[in-house]
């Protein structure tokens, strides 16, 4: 490119003394072929010469730089992602955290409430053992020798009275020592007693309380009865 260009000057320069030294026609048409022909020379040989090593150097520089800017904007859609990938997931786990806490907080609360009814079960329970006894008086106060009440006799074979899974447990302590009529008698005035606790306590409603509450009866942990599955306050036995 430079060639070309220092011809051309050159040639516009010889064009100039040509015009002015030169007075001869013969000797200008000889000196104007010459110079028309390095003028055509240095135009061919701007046209044909590729870019120098500036130019090469220049364009590599700018190819570089482009291709370190689409590297750039290329990594930092990638942290982009990332970050909102990591984002998303860090939500999610704590969704699910959060979602594992308040099931294990239902989890404890039922367990608490249960253990609640359980609770006064027993002391229903005391309290009937008590009566049918003669160890308490009407108000609950220990007494000794006091007045026995027969209608709680059914108490003293009753170890536990249990509230699990919607149903009613009686467990009977001496149950192989009783027939099939005396454990249904037991049975129906432990339901009995179990649901009027239930009831005060809003663990059942009216119906269960007109209906019955099913109810399994256990001889130690051995189930030995259980109520009829459409008439839960009549009682079907193993034996």
């Amino acid at each position: 490119m430079k060639i070309g260009i220092l011809l051309i000057s050159l040639v516009l320069a010889a064009l100039v003394v040509w015009k002015l030294v030169l007075p001869d026609y013969h000797k200008k048409k000889y000196v104007r072929m010459v110079l028309w022909s390095i003028l055509a020379l240095g135009f061919v040989s701007a046209g044909i010469q590729g870019p120098t090593t500036a130019d090469k150097k220049a364009a590599s520089s700018s190819s570089a730089q482009s291709s370190s800017k689409a590297k750039s904007s290329s990594k930092k859609e990638s942290s982009t992602k990332t970050s909102s990938a990591s984002s998303s997931s860090a939500q999610s786990n704590s969704k699910k955290e959060s979602s594992t806490k308040t099931s294990s907080a239902s989890s404890s609360s039922s367990k608490k409430k249960t253990s609640s009814i359980n609770n006064k079960l027993s002391d229903e329970l005391a309290l009937d053992q008590g009566w049918a006894n003669g160890t308490l008086d009407k108000d609950g106060n220990h007494v000794q020798n006091g007045e026995k009440f027969p209608q709680y006799n059914w108490a003293t074979h009753v170890e536990r009275l249990l509230w699990r899974d919607d149903n009613i447990e009686v467990y009977i302590a001496d149950a192989d020592q009783l027939s099939n009529a005396q454990l249904t008698t037991i049975a129906q005035s432990a339901q009995s007693a179990a649901t009027s606790v239930l009831y005060d306590n809003g663990k059942i409603d009216d119906s269960k309380v007109s209906d019955g509450v099913f109810t399994t009866v256990y001889s130690g942990n051995k189930a030995i009865g259980h109520s009829k599955v459409f008439s839960p306050k009549e009682f079907k036995w193993t034996d």
